[in-house]
């Protein structure tokens, strides 16, 4: 059975504000690919609400590192009462774009032994002495990695809200 070792657990971004949500979603799509992640959508979801839509997003990033480790985002957006709107920058000109508030949740782990090759109790106990004192500290390493592109992927989101305030 595969173990996950997280590193970060419920990383929340949060915003009320004009942005665009197509753009975003485009942005960080991007961010997993240029990073060499293997991208799932898992859900999309979108109701209809009084003040806009309400929608929830669920994704699926993995990266493999080798035929025993992986890094594994997972990221779930909610977007609370957007709605398209039509805002004019300078110079007079106008652009579609929405408004609402948008949560983004993350979590962050290295699933070791994805493959479940690992199985039977001699084999999981071989397993915990490979991870403890053989690979500890590739294991640490790696860890420090995920933490970081994690908080990379983090900056990339909050430069988009940031750079994209009306």
């Amino acid at each position: 059975m595969p173990q996950r070792d997280y590193i970060a657990s419920n990383v929340k971004v949060k915003q009320k504000s004009v942005f665009n949500l197509d753009e975003l979603y485009s942005v960080l799509w991007h961010w997993f690919e240029i990073h060499g992640y293997d991208f799932q959508e898992h859900e999309y979801r979108d109701t209809k609400a009084a003040d806009g839509s309400n929608l929830e997003i669920r994704w699926y990033a993995e990266k493999k590192i080798d035929d025993y480790m992986k890094y594994v985002i997972e990221v779930t957006f909610f977007a609370l009462d957007y709605q398209k709107v039509e805002i004019e920058k300078e110079g007079g000109i106008k652009e579609k774009t929405g408004k609402g508030e948008i949560e983004i949740m993350m979590n962050a782990f290295i699933e070791k032994d994805y493959e479940d090759r690992w199985k039977g109790p001699v084999l999981l106990f071989l397993r915990e002495v490979y991870d403890k004192y053989i690979i500890r500290k590739r294991i640490e390493a790696l860890e420090g990695e995920l933490y970081d592109e994690l908080y990379r992927f983090i900056d990339e989101i909050k430069a988009f809200l940031n750079l994209h305030r009306f």
